[in-house]
């Protein structure tokens, strides 16, 4: 016989994963479901999934909400299979048990496509397995205060000491909701810390140990932009003429089309371009596949498409892979020239700066031309700077040539 009730845990998608944080339930407390259904939008350090019912059953009780972040494992609610009592679901919820954050990865864990909610939960080891509800929890011996995870964890986050708080909840348990009024009714001495986005946080840790552990190096070159400009017609962009270049550029520099690895530096056999994109969410670098095989006015659709997608939170796993080589576009915000911190296992990111009218010596005078600063950060353990020098210079003759 099926167990009566079911916990809804953050499930594991991708080897990478450590926590998730919830950004809305498709459903409400209460509300019947079938397997399959989806449930819960979680955002992970990459892109939104959505968990789906791994059971039928009615959502009795929602313990996390929206804004929560949780680790793998932990507990986001639970569905009824049948009817129990609010006792037992209580009981159930306190008794349980989180799995270690590794639960999840086998064979397949080099995948970077998430799970479905099925598949992770037949993955999870015999521990967190749902069991039978035991017997309500007795009030705490010597009067300890009984809080609800989600409770306990905004309580941390907001500073407020839960020895001051009631509860309002059954048996006099402390729920979100009273740890935010003692927060209100708290004047802090200090302004409380924003906890930070599972994205943002990926992003810290990927960025401090990029700079940690790769020997960047930096160029920058003054680009003629006339030709670029003049060959701009119709909806083409000039961000998609910059990287038709940069493509161009690569095939005839590989070493900045590589990977560095423990074994060595592996070439790409294609030129795939990471382009930056700035969202609401934070930075993301979606992967352009193949652009050597690209026009301007293919490339231009691809990239705008493919920034839509970032924007709109979107992107598949596949989309975030690291290609050969990262491109970078402050130009659009004013930003003449600044450096980029190179994505490992790439051994180049261009950064690209605005178009500004500037004088330049010619051989009849000074003259004004659409000039553009790039930078190049280079890892210095596969790219030397003359060779990174070389590359500048094919990438100013690849747009004079546009």
């Amino acid at each position: 016989m099926a167990d009566p009730l079911y916990p809804l845990t953050v499930p594991k998608w991708g080897i990478e994963m450590q926590e998730g944080t919830i950004t809305g339930w498709q459903v409400p407390a209460g509300a019947k479901v079938s397997k399959g259904d989806e449930l819960i939008d979680i955002e992970t350090d990459k892109i939104v999934n959505t968990l789906e019912a791994p059971v039928s059953g009615v959502v009795c009780k929602q313990v996390a909400g929206e804004g929560d972040t949780l680790k793998v494992g932990e507990l986001l609610g639970v569905i009824a299979t049948a009817d129990v009592s609010d006792a037992e679901i209580d009981a159930f919820i306190a008794n349980f048990e989180p799995a270690d954050a590794s639960f999840g990865i086998d064979d397949d864990a080099g995948s970077d496509e998430p799970k479905t909610a099925v598949a992770a939960a037949e993955d999870k080891p015999a521990e967190q397995t749902p069991a039978s509800p035991r017997a309500a929890e007795p009030p705490a011996a010597g009067g300890a205060v009984r809080v609800s995870p989600v409770a306990r964890r905004l309580a941390k986050q907001l500073g407020v000491d839960l020895s001051t708080v009631s509860g309002t909840g059954r048996n006099g348990r402390i729920s979100r909701e009273d740890v935010e009024r003692a927060a209100a009714g708290n004047a802090p001495a200090a302004p409380a810390a924003v906890p930070l986005t599972s994205r943002r946080q990926s992003i810290a840790r990927r960025l401090v140990a990029a700079k940690q552990d790769v020997p960047h190096y930096y160029l920058t070159r003054s680009v003629d932009m006339s030709a670029a400009l003049a060959a701009k017609s119709g909806d083409v962009a000039v961000n998609a003429l910059i990287m038709q270049a940069v493509g161009r550029a690569l095939l005839a520099h590989p070493l900045l089309n590589s990977h560095y690895t423990d074994d060595g530096v592996v070439s790409r056999s294609s030129v795939d371009i990471n382009m930056a994109v700035d969202t609401e969410q934070g930075l993301v670098a979606p992967l352009l596949r193949g652009i050597e095989s690209m026009d301007a006015a293919e490339l231009t659709a691809a990239s705008r498409q493919l920034a839509e997608r970032a924007r709109n939170n979107s992107l598949a796993a596949d989309d975030l892979e690291p290609g050969g080589f990262t491109v970078s576009n402050l130009g659009v915000l004013g930003i003449t020239a600044f450096t980029a911190i190179i994505t490992p296992p790439q051994t180049g990111i261009l950064a690209v700066g605005a178009v500004t009218e500037t004088p330049v010596a010619g051989a009849g005078g000074v003259v004004t031309k659409p000039m553009m600063a790039v930078t190049l950060s280079a890892d210095h353990r596969v790219v030397d700077g003359a060779d990174a020098a070389r590359f500048l210079a094919a990438l100013a003759q690849e747009i004079d040539k546009l």
